[in-house]
């Protein structure tokens, strides 16, 4: 996917979200309105022709105090009340959603790869003030309770809660009911 195509995913999933058609004014109304949005356009225009307004978008997105330093987040990135939120991973999939107050960052665990900041998968959500520590892997389809401290892998399809954190529900897939364990 090039970087126009990921943004337009970006604005899709923020428009479903709030049950909005997805255009041009949308774009513009949601960009001057929502200050993780422009967070959001900061960090996807980084690498790419527009980088040039860099300094503006950061100028009008700096009082939420959100960081974004992973470099390859997939399309669909929802960011709902970002407040105090720093996201430091290896990479992150498609589907993202992710609330205030949660740190995602560097840990003592390593993976195989020698990193200490985790990898996430697809369609994972992480709720408010939840921490995920080391170079762990979440898996897909994934929801994060709030207040949560992940310090080890997450299977797919799994709700964890709890410090340390523990799976609480399971699915087989999407498509099914979550069970409780």
């Amino acid at each position: 996917m090039n970087w126009k195509e990921i943004i337009v995913e970006d604005t899709k999933r923020w428009a479903s979200m709030t049950g909005t058609t997805c255009n041009m004014k949308f774009f513009i109304k949601t960009f001057l309105h929502t200050p993780e949005f422009r967070r959001l356009i900061h960090y996807r225009i980084k690498y790419t022709p527009l980088r040039f307004l860099r300094p503006l978008t950061k100028i009008v997105s700096d009082g939420i105090n959100c960081y974004l330093w992973t470099k390859e987040i997939g399309p669909g990135l929802k960011i709902d009340h970002g407040f105090s939120t720093i996201v430091s991973a290896k990479s992150i999939g498609k589907n993202f959603r992710l609330f205030q107050q949660v740190t995602i960052g560097w840990g003592g665990v390593m993976d195989a790869d020698g990193y200490h900041v985790p990898t996430i998968g697809d369609d994972v959500t992480i709720h408010p003030g939840a921490k995920i520590f080391g170079g762990i892997r979440i898996g897909n389809d994934v929801e994060i309770g709030a207040n949560a401290v992940v310090i080890r892998d997450v299977p797919d399809h799994s709700i964890v809660a709890g410090v340390p954190a523990k799976i609480i529900k399971t699915r087989v897939n999407k498509n099914h009911d979550w069970h409780r364990l």
